[in-house]
């Protein structure tokens, strides 16, 4: 982003979402042939942390996949509200109805959304993080005790508060200290 700027004529908005790390990392695991979920969640924290990064000082809309999902209309149209007024970018020629919003938004595509849900209630609280933020134990392939298990539990928790600290902002202050990726 920040090698485009220069050649633009306005400063762009930037609308950044975010989904919770565990699904990202299943679907990729379950998209792609000997890819872990360690591997996934190494991922998803590097691709956050660029993307923070590189809005850095731009006008930027902040929302979450959960968010998006627990009421798509209310969602989008607090987006678009958000860009107009912060972000001055043009209020669309329409209005936003719940037909348009259903093109490109599909809750019964969540798989992994619905599975985590639905384990929450089974599986222990094993940290808590600012406000209301959980960390629940999860499903793993790797023997409990086994360096696998180990690494990713590893990566799990630093991806976890990374999302904890996007829900409640930390991670877009400045001086923000991301996890290492080791």
């Amino acid at each position: 982003l920040k090698t485009w700027l220069p050649l633009l004529k306005t400063e762009p908005a930037v609308v950044f979402t975010y989904r919770h790390p565990l699904e990202v990392a299943m679907s990729l695991e379950k998209r792609e042939d000997d890819f872990d979920l360690e591997h996934g969640l190494r991922i998803w924290i590097a691709y956050n942390m660029r993307a923070v990064q590189n809005m850095a000082g731009l006008c930027r809309v902040l929302s979450s996949n959960e968010a998006v999902l627990a009421n798509p209309l209310e969602e989008v149209q607090r987006i678009s509200d958000e860009l107009t007024s912060k972000c001055h970018v043009p209020a669309p020629p329409t209005n936003i109805t719940q037909t348009i919003v259903e093109k490109f938004i599909d809750p019964k595509l969540q798989h992994n959304k619905n599975k985590r849900e639905a384990d929450m209630g089974t599986h222990k609280v094993l940290v808590k993080h600012g406000e209301g933020c959980e960390v629940r134990d999860y499903d793993s392939q790797h023997e409990v005790g086994t360096m696998h298990h180990e690494r990713e539990s590893k990566m799990y928790l630093k991806a976890m508060k990374v999302y904890c600290d996007l829900k409640s902002g930390d991670a877009y202050k400045e001086g923000y200290e991301w996890p290492s990726l080791q």
